[in-house]
């Protein structure tokens, strides 16, 4: 016995031996690359596919050394220390009270901002975070989704009823989720954080104040409790008998047994992921095993693993999950396949993928999900050999689809085929379109003649191009084809100019909001910028030196203060968050003291 496992121990670290002399020609691979471009110089595309592969390089560090690079102590379990946090980490200082300051809910404040139960419980969810930490806008509109306090919503309203045919009405939940959260914050209940230049807030947080008022009625319906679950202190169980949610609040490594899960058949959300603004809050799953108990959920409707790597590929568990609509998997760095049925979620409404480097392949029944609204990491690759990869053909068939990213990764231009079918998402609203591995030396009549055909959603919204291979917008991006285009970002690229030596025909763009960053090479004049956009009313431009006689601050920001001024609700935001000055405003703001019968105007309008 002992020779055979001297034997074993010989064999697999001769193994250990070549994979590493294998790594060690791609680190060096990278070095050399890294030095060429510094000498040499190299596009924000070169630079962007560079740190994608030492990415992966950085992910092949076992585990343990990651960790005791970071902490001496090997069983490290939380995120960094205070000084190294960006999320507000200062709230393991805070006590929550033990008594409800009546005073803040008395006389004319209860009276003022009464809010309907389902709202209450919206706010409350709040309370499942810890205190001042930094909220996405997205991660609770989510938790509203899947714990299905948003339909709740909507059924108190009567907005959500079957007509007499027996017909539910299609309702879009994220639209109303962004409208309570606007309400929420003109109301006070939360505060708007402003980050990165936003015009307006993706995140935001509780203050002090409010978590202390509603303490005593979060305790009370168990929003604030983890008694019912044997788990670490770093998750967090609240919400209803009927809608419990589970949220990793401070776990760095998940080590639990699958049939931890068997005692919670009730979850409708599990947030296992990272939900902090960071990348640098890192989760590992010890035991990939640990998802097999995932099965036991069956009224599970949100499921977030956003962030954790040693998931190379899901369980098949989770196909049975067929009240499940959302299912985050971004940033799952080491996920190498998608289930190939995964249509057999059919209650799917949105499938995030992006970040996922190591993925090759779209499954074809990606176009089976006929109820999907948002597709994020959507990869266009090299699929010759591969018959059974989805392609943009598939998933033109998804008639609710109205968000769309969409990752391109070619070796060559020429061989990118499927763009055309662009034009038939006719109800897509928001596209982004990143560009990654493809031979950025190519011939610029090549790469515009790839591109010949693909005509873009004619209801866009917004666009939102990475790494933009092109030299010019025109005979491509058109202003008389996007009609409803009101927000463009361009980051990264060979991108030399916007269509300003293009004629015209009396054609001008309706854009209002215009971001442009890492674009070294475009060459702009601020007077022919404007008459480019006549409609602009907020430029953030960063790392863009040929932009001449920009009138943009010291962070890169111009606003058209005429229009903000003429809009209550933008410059409500604003003011919050001091970006502009109160002193101009009269008169008090429309929304204070005014129930809540006035949100949901979106599926009201939809209804009619």
């Amino acid at each position: 016995m002992i020779r055979n496992d001297l034997l074993l121990v010989d064999s697999a670290f001769a193994e250990a031996e070549k994979y590493m002399d294998h790594m060690n020609v791609k680190i060096n691979q990278a070095h050399e690359k890294f030095e060429e471009l510094q000498t040499l110089g190299g596009s924000q595309g070169d630079f962007d596919e560079l740190r994608k592969d030492v990415m992966k390089l950085k992910l092949q560090i076992p585990s343990h050394v990651k960790i005791r690079s970071s902490n001496s102590n090997p069983h490290r379990k939380r995120w960094p220390n205070i000084n190294e946090a960006e999320d507000g980490m200062t709230h393991f200082f805070y006590k929550e009270p033990q008594v409800l300051h009546n005073d803040y809910l008395g006389g004319q404040f209860k009276a003022s901002f009464e809010l309907s139960e389902p709202l209450l419980f919206c706010l409350l969810c709040f309370f499942a975070f810890p205190p001042e930490a930094t909220i996405k806008k997205r991660t609770m509109i989510y938790l509203w989704i899947g714990q299905g306090l948003i339909l709740w919503h909507l059924r108190s309203r009567g907005l959500y009823q079957r007509d007499f045919d027996g017909i539910i009405p299609h309702i879009i939940e994220e639209d109303v989720g962004n409208e309570i959260f606007d309400a929420l914050i003109a109301k006070g209940f939360i505060e708007p954080v402003y980050q990165n230049c936003l015009l307006v807030p993706d995140t935001c947080r509780m203050s002090h104040s409010v978590r202390a008022s509603f303490y005593k009625e979060a305790k009370f319906r168990r929003f604030t409790s983890n008694d019912s679950l044997d788990l670490d202190p770093g998750f967090v169980c609240s919400g209803l008998k009927v809608r419990p949610c589970l949220i990793n609040v401070g776990e760095a490594i998940i080590n639990c047994r699958p049939e931890i899960f068997e005692n919670m058949k009730f979850i409708r959300s599990l947030y296992l992921g990272r939900w902090q603004s960071s990348a640098t809050h890192h989760i590992e799953l010890a035991d990939t095993k640990i998802l097999h108990g995932l099965k036991n959920l069956c009224w599970l409707e949100f499921l977030c693993l956003r962030g954790i790597s040693m998931i190379m590929e899901l369980p098949t568990v989770i196909l049975e999950l067929k009240l499940l609509k959302i299912l985050d998997l971004r940033a799952c760095h080491h996920l190498e396949a998608i289930p190939n049925n995964i249509g057999l979620l059919n209650s799917l409404t949105h499938l995030d993928m992006s970040e996922c480097y190591f993925l090759e392949h779209m499954p074809k029944s990606l176009a089976q999900l006929s109820n999907l609204q948002v597709l994020q990491g959507f990869l266009i690759g090299d699929f010759n050999n591969n018959k059974q990869s989805c392609t943009l053909r598939d998933l033109s068939r998804l008639l609710k689809l109205r968000k769309l990213n969409i990752y391109i990764k070619v070796k060559e231009f020429l061989r990118l085929q499927g763009l055309e079918y662009l034009e038939k998402f006719e109800d897509v609203q928001k596209l982004t379109i990143s560009w990654g591995g493809c031979s950025l030396q190519a011939q610029a009549e090549n790469v515009a003649e790839a591109f010949h055909f693909a005509t873009l959603p004619p209801k866009l919204q917004k666009l939102d191009l990475q790494c933009f291979p092109m030299m010019s917008l025109r005979n491509w991006l058109m202003p008389g084809k996007l009609k409803e285009l009101k927000k463009l970002y361009i980051r990264g690229g060979k991108l030399c100019d916007l269509g300003q030596f293009q004629k015209r025909q009396g054609e001008q763009w309706t854009v209002e909001i215009l971001r442009l960053k890492y674009l070294s090479k475009l060459k702009i004049d601020w007077s022919e910028l404007r008459i480019l956009f006549p409609k602009l009313i907020y430029l953030h431009q960063e790392e863009c030196p040929k932009l001449t006689n920009s009138p943009c601050d010291e962070r890169g920001v111009w606003m058209n203060m005429e229009v903000i001024d003429s809009n209550m609700q933008l410059r409500k935001y604003l003011e919050t968050s001091g970006m502009v000055s109160s002193s101009s405003m009269s008169g008090s703001d429309p929304t204070l003291g005014q129930d809540d019968s006035n949100i949901c105007p979106v599926v009201e309008r939809q209804l009619s």
